[in-house]
């Protein structure tokens, strides 16, 4: 391994060894993004939602940033990442809301919750990158975990996620939890 000076890298020099599989370059990374990751929970903050859920939804958001980024494209990395997280907490929002408003009892949806939306982030995923640090991940996490988080980085929703592998949406969720532990313990 090559001994870089990690700290004066930009981030997107930083992006590009964390696609390498280097857990220093990644780790540094996302401690440069906490503030943006924090304020931009901070702005869908209310008291429908505890502020680490939202935290731990940009982190993940995060991550897929570092996936699918692309600086042919033109954007810094920061900006891209902010508004990948923006995106991801709104999803969140919006699918949190939908499962408050579901628990109404003359609640009508008014189309098909289980057709997910296309972003710009999935166009911009490399997959040969996506796989090494993917492979990454098959090291820290369980084959339970794996799957499912491998699952709802490609947009899966819970329930189709508890669909595809036999579990609850509860033992989905459970494991997603431990995912974002993890994540969040060595990042």
């Amino acid at each position: 391994m090559e001994n870089y000076n990690y700290h004066i890298m930009s981030d997107e020099e930083l992006v590009k060894l964390c696609k390498s599989c280097d857990e220093i370059a990644l780790q540094i990374l996302i401690k440069r993004m906490e503030s943006v990751i924090a304020n931009c929970a901070l702005s869908f903050s209310d008291n429908r939602f505890e502020n680490e859920d939202l935290i731990q939804e940009g982190m993940v958001a995060c991550f897929r940033a570092i996936l699918s980024f692309n600086d042919e494209k033109g954007a810094s990395f920061r900006t891209y990442a902010a508004v990948c997280i923006k995106n991801a907490l709104k999803n969140f929002v919006r699918k949190k809301d939908n499962v408050f408003l579901s628990a109404d009892k003359d609640f009508v949806p008014l189309g098909d919750e289980t057709v997910s939306s296309t972003t710009t982030e999935d166009e911009y995923i490399s997959s040969e990158n996506y796989k090494s640090l993917r492979e990454s991940l098959r090291k820290i996490l369980s084959q339970t975990e794996y799957s499912v988080f491998s699952l709802f980085v490609d947009g899966m929703s819970y329930s189709e996620i508890a669909e595809k592998t036999g579990q609850s949406i509860k033992g989905v969720d459970g494991a997603l939890q431990r995912v974002r532990k993890k994540l969040k313990s060595i990042l």
